[in-house]
């Protein structure tokens, strides 16, 4: 693993040094020269995200210790983009989104009985909800962005306050000119009975013809290559993570449910190559290490885990397929 994580953090290193040495080459005026297609968002995606197999550890003073292989921790992704106002300026839509998540475990090195590898392995993980989006254009440069949504993440199709996530996102952005875009927002949710409000931060940097700096704080760093209109190679940063609501009467004797939670980093690669105009085909791939994981009582964190967890770095593959808008309705 150690390798592994060496070799993508090498990779990103490299695409740093070509970019300072091609921004060097390159002057500005040469920039206002290219007429490209810009990097268009995701309106709908088909993908399935799988890790490799790693070793999971769990310590409890209620539960006790145990230790386990994960074989297989899959993810199958549908989201669906429905525009429905689109003129004057301004954008308002829905998008759709249904996730599966399963697991797989072998229990040949811990043949004792331990109630929530057991309940990972017996059950599903589902996100099912709706998100809205509100887009205008206040002038020519400046751009104001509202989200908002709704979903249930469990282990059972059941809305109550403990399986819901509620959100609500605002961003202002402003074109500074035509290499530099900023953005600063705030996110508030409320996700399965915790609390959340935390500033947002973006920057897009055009460094030349090729090459874009794109930030998202707190969650994404990454550096994407154009090779041409019709293929693009990203090396990213990028804090992943979920939460479900665990439903076990074994785990919670008072029946009111648990949350596992699960935060990773990614340092990866992704590759992204279009089909057709609109429909593109993307591969991702690197190594993801863990950053937090464990199983808490709904609206507490790490410290007060009812079972703490931890889990070895492991190699990640992404396959997907995923709709843009066309070319002709995206440009001005």
């Amino acid at each position: 693993m150690k390798k592994i994580f060496s070799t993508v953090f090498i990779l990103q290193l490299f695409c740093f040094a070509v970019v300072n040495a091609q921004v060097e080459k390159e002057e500005a005026p040469e920039l206002d020269k290219v007429i490209a297609i810009p990097y268009r968002p995701k309106i709908a995606e088909f993908s399935y995200n799988t890790l490799g197999e790693y070793n999971t550890y769990c310590t409890s003073d209620e539960f006790g210790n145990s230790s386990s292989e994960v074989e297989r921790d899959s993810q199958l992704k549908l989201r669906l983009g429905i525009p429905l106002v689109m003129k004057d300026s301004k954008l308002f839509g829905i998008q759709l989104k249904y996730d599966r998540h399963n697991f797989v475990l072998d229990f040949e090195d811990s043949p004792e009985h331990y109630e929530l590898y057991d309940h990972i392995e017996r059950r599903s993980f589902t996100s099912l909800g709706a998100r809205f989006l509100f887009q205008k254009s206040l002038d020519d440069t400046r751009e104001l962005t509202v989200i908002a949504g709704g979903e249930i993440k469990s282990d059972e199709i059941v809305l109550n306050k403990n399986t819901g996530k509620y959100y609500t996102h605002i961003a202002y952005s402003k074109q500074l000119n035509k290499r530099t875009k900023i953005g600063a927002g705030l996110m508030m949710s409320y996700t399965l009975g915790r609390p959340q409000v935390y500033p947002l931060v973006s920057y897009e940097r055009r460094l030349s013809s090729k090459w874009t700096l794109d930030l998202n704080l707190p969650k994404q760093a990454a550096l994407r290559y154009r090779a041409n209109e019709k293929f693009y190679i990203t090396a990213s940063t990028e804090v992943k993570g979920w939460r479900y609501a665990v439903n076990n009467a074994v785990l919670s004797e008072e029946n009111h449910g648990l949350t596992l939670r699960k935060s990773d980093i990614n340092f990866g690669l992704s590759f992204e190559h279009e089909v057709h105009d609109w429909l593109w085909l993307g591969l991702d791939m690197g190594l993801s290490k863990n950053l937090r994981y464990f199983l808490a009582e709904p609206g507490d964190g790490r410290k007060d885990a009812v079972i703490d967890l931890t889990a070895d770095d492991t190699p990640y593959v992404k396959f997907g397929l995923f709709i843009v808008p066309p070319k002709k309705m995206y440009l001005k």
